[in-house]
């Protein structure tokens, strides 16, 4: 990510200079074929996350069976204390085709969700930001492929994970020149910002990017962040405890350098698989080498932050927002302390992804540093990631098949009033309730 005097520029001159034509988008053919080849790279590491799909969670618990009782009101119910638009417009959009069709559906839109944020990565509105094309497509790649990443993959629930990240770019990246781009730009703020909490995470980032450049693409963006901050304000107020867990944190530094050191820098560096061994290792009960482990990787983010560009350091204050955020209410436990819980592989993992995209980023920027010895660590401890990290962690965790099919079957065909119950994922959970209703 570095290319500092590039960033400092104004964006407006910026295009002038070297974009005078800048596509909103990739050419057609050329993002539909890229978009397909990033779907197949995800897909490789699970197929039967598409081709045997299982609602996840919520997917069972709130979105298919609110949008089934409720019809259109349901978008205006919160879960967890905030609206959720993304996920409910979609439930809302399958309910005419058959049940047995709806874990598809849902996974088919996660997926494309999965991809747009690396698509956008790479294409010409990023190159004005981040100018060096291979340090994109390589970022674009580790994104679609992260080790210890589990819980947001293909799935609809978590989805607006990868939409903020989507919302996050679009936020920093060179302003649209065409109709159909400022639309795209308004859709994604839009569906982010009432899909979830994450507006109040990016409207920070706005701002202050709004203070690097007042142009007018700026201010609408950040002022449109502010309307649905707002709204997702009076949802969190009107909702008693915000619907969040009320267990206890557990909070103590020792446990902060845990989470740190396993779960974000060992994490994306070994992936899941091995940092579960670590966590079962003698050694690992001891402070000392998360503490370690935390400050060397804290050391060589600063050192990044300092000589890197303009983006990294929007990407880190991102970034530290999701994961303070995430440790101040966290939902690990509905009883036990949740900080101790997030320590062990893979609770909470969803709150990881976003903080290890961080750390990637400031691999990549030491990698492309002109001191030798940064360059050296940086490409180091990218090697270390893609010959053990990606290939060890290649193979998404297996989820047990369900009757869900059958089940669905059986009740596409069921006379009004039958009652069943649905098996959904991750296992162990409650089952998705659905009373038939009349035509």
């Amino acid at each position: 990510m570095n290319g500092s005097d590039t960033l400092t520029m104004n964006s407006d001159t910026i295009l002038r200079r070297k974009h005078p034509a800048l596509p909103a988008w990739p050419a057609w053919t050329w993002g539909l074929l890229l978009g397909a080849a990033f779907a197949v790279l995800v897909l490789s590491r699970k197929p039967d996350v598409l081709l045997h799909a299982e609602l996840w969670g919520d997917d069972g618990w709130s979105w298919y069976p609110d949008a089934y009782n409720l019809g259109a009101r349901s978008l205006l119910l919160p879960v967890n204390g905030y609206l959720n638009t993304f996920q409910r417009l979609v439930s809302l959009i399958v309910q005419p085709f058959p049940l047995t069709w709806v874990p598809t559906l849902f996974a088919g839109v996660a997926l494309v969700v999965q991809v747009l944020p690396a698509l956008f990565l790479v294409s010409a509105r990023m190159a004005p930001l981040w100018p060096q094309t291979w340090a994109r497509v390589l970022f674009a790649l580790i994104f679609l492929v992260l080790p210890n990443e589990i819980e947001l993959y293909v799935n609809l629930t978590n989805a607006p994970w990868n939409l903020t990240l989507l919302a996050f770019l679009v936020l920093v990246s060179a302003p649209p020149v065409s109709r159909s781009g400022k639309v795209f730009d308004a859709l994604v703020l839009l569906l982010s910002g009432l899909s979830g909490p994450f507006c109040l995470i990016l409207l920070p980032v706005a701002l202050l990017h709004v203070l690097e450049d007042r142009n007018r693409t700026n201010i609408w963006r950040a002022g449109l962040l502010c309307a649905l901050a707002l709204v997702q304000i009076c949802c969190l107020l009107g909702t008693p405890h915000h619907g969040r867990s009320t267990a206890p944190l557990g909070a103590a530094p020792r446990m902060l350098a845990r989470i740190i050191s396993l779960e974000i820098l060992l994490g994306a560096e070994l992936g899941f698989y091995t940092i579960s061994n670590i966590y079962s290792v003698p050694a690992w009960r001891y402070n000392a080498l998360p503490i370690a482990v935390t400050a060397v990787g804290a050391a060589l983010a600063c050192l990044a932050l300092w000589r890197g560009s303009s983006l990294l350091r929007k990407l880190a204050v991102f970034a530290g927002l999701v994961f303070a955020s995430a440790l101040a209410s966290p939902q690990a436990s509905l009883s036990d302390p949740q900080w101790p819980l997030m320590a062990q592989p893979p609770m909470g993992n969803r709150y990881y992804t976003i903080p290890m995209l961080a750390w990637v980023a400031v691999l990549i920027t030491l990698a492309a540093d002109r001191h030798r010895i940064l360059r050296c660590i940086g490409m180091a401890l990218l090697l270390v990631m893609l010959v053990w990290g990606i290939p060890h962690d290649w193979r998404e965790p297996p989820m047990p098949r369900t009757d869900f099919i059958a089940r669905a079957s059986a009740f596409d065909a069921a006379p009004p009033g039958t009652r069943m119950e649905f098996p959904i994922h991750p296992p162990g959970l409650s089952p998705m309730v659905l009373v038939k209703r009349a035509p």
